[in-house]
């Protein structure tokens, strides 16, 4: 009798757990849930980029990933947390490739006494990754979300600007003053330095154009080589 009841009780406690997902799954459930958040994620960068904040809908996001709608809210929240997750996403994204040569560059200029030819090497070494990052192989949709969150002004463009633009712009123009004797904080050191990132990031907008010109298939090997070592040139006989 006793073993009737447990039993009974059992099957009650199994029916009541049926159909639950579990915050946090075991084994491959993290994989299989980071590999679905990141392609919600990569979806909406595409249809935020191509159709802009208003027009692309939560629930077409979610048919576009081809998950239900309450597993994307599940992961996000809401449509202004995906869209807060997409800048995080893209952000994390180009801060892999830049902080390590920030933070050396960052820690090199401690010193008060560089040559120029230091000074361009650190510079040198602080714009390869990004221009890097540039002519990599990204979908066009990310150029086209960061463009309309900058003409808006978005949180995202905030949060992109902080942890990636701002840094770079500081860490350039403090190099670029030191090359030209120059005032750190004054306009004209900015000015330069605003140039030369704007060069490299024109990179990414022109990408397809150069490719279809120089007819390559990609920016990779000796290729990327060669268009380090052209933009390279250019920036360092802008600082003559």
């Amino acid at each position: 009798m006793t073993r009737g009841r447990r039993s009974a009780s059992g099957r009650a406690a199994a029916r009541s757990g049926r159909g639950r997902t579990p915050r946090h799954p075991l084994g491959g459930g993290y994989a299989r849930g980071a590999l679905t958040r990141a392609r919600i994620i990569e979806t909406a960068i595409e249809m935020f980029g191509n159709l802009g904040y208003k027009k692309a809908s939560t629930r077409a996001i979610a048919r576009r990933a081809a998950v239900s709608l309450p597993a994307l809210q599940y992961y996000f929240g809401s449509k202004e947390g995906l869209h807060r997750a997409c800048a995080e996403y893209m952000t994390e994204d180009i801060h892999a490739r830049l902080d390590p040569a920030a933070a050396e560059v960052q820690q090199a200029l401690a010193a008060e006494a560089l040559s120029r030819k230091a000074l361009l090497t650190l510079l040198r070494r602080l714009l390869e990754p990004f221009l890097d990052g540039m002519a990599a192989d990204r979908p066009e949709s990310w150029v086209l979300f960061f463009t309309r969150e900058q003409s808006r002004q978005t949180p995202a463009f905030d949060a992109i600007f902080q942890r990636i633009v701002g840094r770079l712009v500081a860490l350039v123009t403090q190099i670029v003053a030191r090359i030209l004797h120059e005032p750190p904080d004054g306009p004209a050191a900015k000015i330069r330095a605003l140039a030369i990132l704007s060069q490299i990031a024109s990179v990414r907008r022109g990408r397809p154009l150069m490719l279809r010109a120089l007819g390559w298939p990609d920016f990779e090997g000796d290729r990327l080589i060669t268009l380090r070592e052209v933009m390279w040139q250019q920036i360092e006989a802008s600082l003559k």
